[in-house]
């Protein structure tokens, strides 16, 4: 059954629970049959031989279903009874045989014999008129095991026609189950073959109208990565290419002579270095995206390092006299992550507050219940509302045409340390606010 489908699976066990049944019943049905057959052959038996074996014989008469006969101790019929039909005659004289031949002695126990296709229940008593002769009670039971046979052939036709008509039903409700499942299972064969469109099919069952929503909604996330990756490869190469013209043009304007050489190498070691920053971004958010980075968690005081990655930048502030200014609770503010990854959290912060900022960025750290909120802030413009929801995706521009994926590595590393960030802008000042679990 490895290979089977689900509907054929479900076909099969079925039709072999009513096929079993259907047999538990025919067996219980022969037993019960069988049993009242011999029930009723001992109840004339034994109520015979009782008023045989009884000293007030001339009160009683034989059950007329129970028939009987002499026969000596050599098992020889002997017919008394003129009334005796031929056919009777034979049958005793061939019954008193088959009893010889099975050595059958007079008793209590009730014999099953069959002649000539006939069912009979036979026993044995001792003449009491006559020492050396036996009494041979029995009882024909042809009829009533006839009718059981009958009654076994209806019985049997009955099931059948029923396991038939039972086997049309389950495959058609097996059908009725399984063939929205591969309507559903050939539309997410499309859906991998780069179909984008909804199903549509029309379902009635709870279960598969959430299947269908939910598959829905995939194929509508599916498309719009894809629309999202396009355009960030599309970004991307923009990016690329770039810095790969400014210095490929600055090398041939030197190659004839158009600039000189300190001009030419300082434009190249910028655009180069622009270069490099954008592919570690590129790799650090691959990584995290991917949940390949290799990283080591310890337990930092935020407070430290935010001061050592402000003091690093000190200069990028005091050229554009921006002040940095800290409010930081005096007890330590721990929280468990890669310093590598919050720093580089920190210095992309900073990059964008320093490049919005018009006078001064403010860090400010708290303890919100079994959270550290940390936020940092800047007087320079307000985001757009439209802007804000799409800040964090990758080379978003802003305001003054910039591109990058800084806010968009900030938001991987938070969330891949199961915390988030956010984003506050009004016409006073932006703050980013990152939430670290404890």
């Amino acid at each position: 059954m490895k290979f089977m489908t689900f509907k054929g699976k479900l076909t099969f066990v079925i039709s072999v629970v009513l096929a079993s049944t259907f047999l538990i019943v025919g067996i219980s049905f022969n037993v019960i049959m069988n049993e009242s057959i011999l029930d009723n052959a001992r109840d004339a038996i034994m109520d015979s031989r009782n008023i045989i074996t009884s000293s007030n014989r001339n009160n009683h008469r034989l059950f007329v279903s129970t028939q009987n006969f002499v026969m000596s101790q050599n098992y020889e019929a002997i017919h008394t009874n003129m009334l005796h039909s031929p056919h009777m005659m034979m049958l005793h004289r061939y019954m008193a045989e088959v009893l010889k031949n099975n050595a059958i002695m007079p008793s209590l126990f009730i014999h099953e014999l069959r002649i000539n296709n006939e069912l009979f229940y036979v026993n044995i008593i001792e003449n009491p008129n006559q020492s050396s002769q036996w009494i041979v009670l029995y009882v024909s039971m042809s009829t009533v095991a006839n009718l059981k046979n009958n009654l076994n052939l209806i019985l049997f036709l009955i099931m059948t026609f029923m396991l038939v008509v039972g086997f049309v039903i389950i495959w058609y409700i097996a059908s009725s189950m399984t063939h929205p499942l591969t309507q559903l299972s050939h539309f997410a064969r499309s859906v991998g073959q780069g179909n984008r469109k909804k199903d549509h099919h029309d379902f009635h069952e709870t279960e598969l109208v959430q299947l269908q929503e939910a598959m829905n909604t995939m194929v509508m996330n599916l498309d719009e990565q894809e629309q999202a990756n396009r355009l960030f490869f599309q970004n991307v190469s923009h990016e690329l290419r770039t810095p790969l013209q400014v210095i490929l043009a600055q090398l041939e304007a030197y190659q004839y002579d158009f600039v000189n050489k300190d001009q030419t190498l300082n434009v190249i070691y910028t655009q180069g270095e622009r270069l490099k920053s954008l592919i570690d971004d590129l790799l650090v958010l691959t990584r995290l995206e991917s949940h390949s980075v290799d990283v080591v968690i310890e337990q930092v005081d935020i407070r430290d390092m935010i001061e050592e990655t402000t003091s690093s930048m000190n200069v990028l502030f005091q050229e554009k006299n921006i002040e940095v200014h800290y409010d930081f609770p005096s007890r330590a503010m721990i929280i468990s992550m890669d310093e590598h990854s919050l720093q580089k959290v920190i210095t992309n912060l900073l990059t964008n507050a320093l490049r919005y900022a018009k006078s001064k960025v403010v860090w400010k750290v708290i303890e919100v219940g079994n959270t550290i909120e940390v936020s940092v802030s800047n007087d320079g413009p307000m985001i757009p509302s439209d802007l804000q929801a799409k800040i964090f995706d990758r080379f978003q521009k802003g305001e003054q045409g910039n591109i990058g994926i800084g806010l968009a590595i900030v938001q991987s590393v938070i969330e891949h340390y199961g915390g988030h960030v956010r984003v506050q802008s009004d016409e006073e000042s932006t703050s980013f606010i990152l939430t670290f679990k404890k």
